[in-house]
């Protein structure tokens, strides 16, 4: 059939960056014709820039012409059963574009695997590649081969599968002399069993070897014919001196003829123009019209089979790209388990070691000096008849009680010496207790009428350091705490109501949560979250982020490798991953540190796993709109620190700006930390709406995320 005299054809190809009536447009391929016939080669020449690697990117169906038509093997690129970007074709791209982890062997298999290849074929074809090109060692990793040495193992990979049409940007560059003449004797044996074969390379004199030659230039073909007829033409001895007349004539002629170039009848053989059978659009679409052509690769029977494949050489791929790197490893399975006792160890806990200035006026004029407290004869109270009591050295009872509350008083000479050392940051607070205090408290205590000088007496002065606001807060709270149960231990030695000299208000048993509620009761649900959520994303970013840069993705994806079967790939592993990391935190944080939970444990498994899941999907959005490691980090990093400000775990919601609090409330982990306390601390379960609020806001973020990723994959490569 006529259709299969050509393995590719493009017609009046127009590719640009940008728009034309922006700064940013560029032109890259301008109104470019091309024609490679099946059973040759055909060898791409033009210098770095030229636009080579858009036009095979476009080719293979990565790209898309913002103009112009590409015919390949038949049928257009991406079109269903065209089988390109897919199994009927070969590419072996510019970089390496293979895993570093993988062994020679892997790099190979893989990409046969993606084809559907048998392991005995498997087998037998990595055996003949490497004679032919010469392989390392097939268990030696792709990051420890030099670079001559990966591009032949990504030589092999482009060869696996024996395709109808292998394409290679710059294939034999870094390589010996000999290895270059023994690969370009196999290209010529591929030409004559039928393949086709387009090759870019810098080797210009090499390409003698190739049935026909295109000569690109500023996104131009000056010229597309034979090397002999090439030279012949040109009165040459060399195809650079051909090379360099085109590119004289190209630069003398007006912007407007220069897209005529190849037009010429005096540059292009009268036969490459009447005698083509594709010298119209509407004769190719004519001739290629069967369907059978389009699909004789592709039956709807084999899709079902094939997509497994593909599954499964990524599933591989992945886990062996997982496990041989170390250090993302540790830091996946280690990494909750450090910042989960990191956070139990140091944060929540109450200040140790906190020592306060005392001056005790009262002891310092008593009989036994500073040392009166710690007589065991003493008697603070006296009962006397008409329920009348008498205080002496009554102080020692408040320091006593000062010390269960974990603060510890040093005793000072002068209220002056005291205070000077909280003002050079030695203590955190000083207090000072009169010499007439028990004499005063008893009076202040039984008259309603006392002077200003036995309130006076009677008070405990303490000056703090309110500069770090946890420790100040914690000493005046533990204060009040000592003065509560000093007054009580009063009244109750004194026969009197303790309720007396107490605060006229009454505090209940708390509705839910304890008496002594520890902030790390509170923290603990948020920092879970977070650490699960921000754990997923940068290890999910970083793995999407080194296949893209690597190349991995785009190669995959032009050996018929859908998007969705990366992410799903990916999804099913790292969901591997995140639960191993929620059975980690949560065994650390409810059994070895003792978080108390009044609520189900399964819901708060369900809840954390699914924010890693989201942390997941925003590993996948920094991947695919970041172009690299650094803006994914600082991506990452600048969304951290907000969502962790405005999440209500450092500082309630009620605390910030209206404005402010709805913001905070569309972020990923706010209303689900509020859910995982309000399962912990009140044993809410999930068919409560503060519970199942916090699952939909989690499912909304995974959705949207995973819509955002897969709008801009689909349309990524256009």
């Amino acid at each position: 059939m006529a259709t299969r005299s050509a393995a590719v054809v493009i017609e009046r190809a127009c590719k640009y960056y940008g728009s034309q009536d922006k700064p940013d447009y560029k032109p890259v391929l301008t109104h470019l014709d091309m024609t490679v016939e099946r059973g040759t080669i055909y060898g791409l020449l033009g210098p770095s820039g030229c636009g080579k690697t858009t036009l095979l990117s476009c080719i293979v169906g990565r790209r898309k012409l913002n103009s112009g038509s590409v015919w390949v093997l038949g049928g257009k690129p991406g079109e269903r059963g065209s089988g390109v970007p897919g199994p009927r074709v070969g590419y072996m791209p510019q970089d390496i574009a293979l895993v570093g982890e993988f062994s020679v062997r892997d790099a190979v298999y893989y990409f046969g695997r993606i084809y559907g290849m048998k392991d005995d074929k498997l087998r037998e074809r990595f055996a003949f590649l490497c004679e032919l090109l010469e392989l390392a060692d097939e268990g030696r990793l792709i990051k420890s081969l030099s670079g001559g040495q990966q591009r032949r193992v990504s030589l092999a990979a482009a060869l696996v599968h024996d395709p109808e049409l292998l394409i290679m940007d710059e294939p034999t560059v870094g390589l010996d002399p000999m290895l270059r003449e023994k690969i370009w004797e196999f290209l010529s044996e591929l030409a004559r069993r039928g393949k086709t074969v387009i090759i870019t390379t810098h080797y210009i004199d090499e390409t003698k070897q190739a049935h026909k030659i295109g000569l690109l230039r500023d996104g131009q073909l000056l010229a597309e014919e034979s090397p002999e007829e090439l030279m012949r033409k040109f009165d040459c001895d060399t195809l650079e001196e051909a090379f360099l007349k085109l590119a004289l004539r190209q630069d003398h002629l007006p912007p407007r003829r220069q897209s005529a170039l190849t037009m010429s009848p005096d540059v292009i053989p009268e036969r490459s123009i009447a005698g083509s059978q594709y010298s119209s659009r509407e004769t190719f679409n004519v001739i290629t019209s069967s369907t059978d052509i389009l699909t004789k690769d592709e039956k709807p029977k084999d899709c079902n089979s094939k997509s497994k494949a593909r599954y499964k050489a990524v599933f591989i791929k992945s886990i062996q790209q997982f496990s041989r790197h170390p250090g993302g490893l540790i830091f996946s399975v280690l990494f909750p388990i450090i910042q989960v006792v990191a956070f139990f160890s140091a944060i929540g806990h109450d200040p140790r070691d906190l020592n306060i200035p005392l001056i005790n006026d009262e002891a310092v004029f008593s009989p036994y000096g500073l040392n009166v407290c710690r007589n065991s004869s003493l008697q603070p109270i006296i009962r006397l008849e008409d329920e009348i009591c008498e205080f002496d050295m009554i102080s020692c009872w408040f320091i006593e009680e000062m010390e269960k509350k974990l603060l510890y008083p040093l005793p000072y000479n002068s209220t002056e010496e005291a205070i000077n050392s909280v003002s050079r940051a030695k203590y955190y607070g000083a207090m000072h207790i009169n010499r007439n205090f028990s004499e005063a408290l008893a009076i202040r205590l039984r008259d309603s009428d006392a002077n200003d000088d036995v309130i006076k007496d009677s008070n405990i002065e303490v000056w703090i350091d309110t500069s770090n606001f946890q420790i100040s807060n914690f000493i005046k709270t533990q204060m009040m705490k000592a003065y509560k149960d000093f007054i009580k231990r009063t009244m109750i030695a004194c026969g009197k109501n303790e309720g007396i000299a107490q605060l006229p208000i009454k505090f209940h048993k708390p509705i839910y949560g304890e008496n002594d509620a520890q902030f790390q009761s509170f923290m603990a649900p948020g920092i879970m979250i977070t650490i699960i959520f921000f754990l997923s994303a940068v290890v999910t970013s970083t793995l999407m982020i080194s296949d893209r840069l690597e190349g991995v993705w785009e190669r995959s994806a032009v050996a018929g490798v859908k998007p969705k079967e990366m992410l799903n790939v990916h999804i099913i592993l790292q969901s591997g991953v995140i639960l191993l990391q929620t059975i980690e935190m949560m065994g650390l944080a409810f059994l070895g540190y003792g978080l108390h939970s009044q609520g189900s444990l399964l819901t708060c498994g369900i809840l954390l796993f699914l924010q890693g899941l989201c942390g997941m999907c925003y590993g996948f959005l920094l991947s695919i709109y970041c172009g690299s490691y650094t803006m994914s980090y600082f991506v990452a990093t600048g969304s951290f620190y907000p969502m962790i400000l405005l999440c209500g775990i450092l500082w309630p919601l009620e605390g910030m700006s209206t404005a402010l609090r709805y913001i905070a409330l569309t972020l990923p982990f706010t209303i689900p930390s509020k859910s995982l306390r309000d399962i912990t601390e009140k044993g809410y379960s999930i068919a409560d709406p503060s519970v199942y609020h916090g699952f939909l806001v989690t499912l909304a973020w995974i959705v949207i995320t995973l819509m955002l990723c897969l709008i801009r994959l689909k349309y990524k490569k256009m």
